[in-house]
């Protein structure tokens, strides 16, 4: 652990866990210039999605005394965690100022690639070759082909689709893009996960410890709520309800098609904290009582597209 890289003018020490370097939550948050417990707070609230031993790794303290760990945490740390270069990717999508786009390219470039690449030969800069032979013009082509049949299929992010475009077109003809990139609306990380009401009433179950939540009581909360309400082909998004969600055509392989409402993850607190209450003695349902709904979610944070 003698080795010392500079991002961001901050002198980070370099760390490696498992054949592989690894950063503190401390040191996401020195080279990134926010507050102390801001990687920490990011990390807490989306450890559901990391993976152990993928994304970070949880260490003893006799692990920090044995594996020469000391430097990295603060004397007597009963445990640390270390962020590999994909856990740390994911835990700086919120951070979207301009400043956090260039500490991150240093930061995965300088940092956790720094010894792969050092290892490898440095070739001279080659175009990428072109598909069987066709010309730059013709493989654009065939990328807004498949970029439009992809615009038609239900549930497919319009902003992602641009993105995965616009990256595609700068690998085939070399041309620089990111500006057109950055002029992307930015898509919310909690607007990246869809649910349905079934999704809905597992995780509420799961966070209540309910045996079950339905889709059937979830749709009754939500009505009660006032996010969506009955129409003949089955529910619409009310304005209020946009703030949770939104609402889109679908048709099935069986040509029945209709509006499918996708909740973000978002409303499931609202869902939680709105259950109607547990069956009486008669085995009657008693009624939802909605509370007063929070303000909604406000303007997106943009996510790493």
């Amino acid at each position: 652990m003698s080795n010392i890289v500079k991002i961001n003018e901050t002198a980070l020490q370099v760390i490696e866990y498992q054949g592989q370097r690894v950063a503190t939550l401390a040191q996401i948050d020195a080279v990134h210039g926010r507050p102390e417990g801001t990687a920490r707070r990011n990390f807490n609230e989306h450890k559901h999605r990391l993976v152990e031993g993928e994304d970070y790794f949880e260490v003893t303290a006799d692990e920090i005394r044995t594996q020469s760990l000391g430097d990295a945490f603060a004397p007597r740390t009963p445990k640390g965690m270390l962020i590999t270069e994909q856990g740390y990717t994911m835990l700086v999508k919120p951070f979207t100022d301009d400043l956090a786009w260039q500490v991150q390219r240093q930061v995965v470039t300088g940092y956790f690639r720094a010894k792969e690449a050092a290892a490898l030969p440095q070739p001279e800069k080659a175009k990428r070759p072109p598909v069987r032979g066709r010309t730059p013009l013709e493989q654009v082509k065939i990328i807004n082909f498949v970029g439009d049949a992809l615009k038609q299929v239900p549930g497919v992010r319009l902003g992602m689709v641009a993105a995965a475009k616009l990256k595609a077109f700068q690998e085939h003809t070399g041309i620089d893009f990111s500006e057109f990139r950055r002029a992307l609306p930015p898509v919310a990380l909690e607007h990246m996960v869809h649910l349905n009401p079934t999704q809905i009433g597992a995780r509420v179950a799961e966070q209540t410890g309910r045996a079950k939540v339905s889709s059937q009581v979830v749709n009754k909360v939500l009505i009660a709520l006032g996010l969506q309400r009955h129409t003949e082909s089955g529910y619409a998004l009310t304005e209020e309800g946009a703030k949770y969600g939104e609402a889109h055509d679908f048709r099935a392989m069986n040509d029945h098609g209709g509006i499918q409402i996708d909740w973000w993850e978002s409303v499931v607190p609202l869902v939680r904290d709105n259950l109607p209450q547990e069956r009486s003695q008669r085995g009657k349902a008693k009624g939802v009582f909605a509370q007063k709904l929070p303000k909604g979610p406000d303007e997106p944070q943009g996510a790493l597209l």
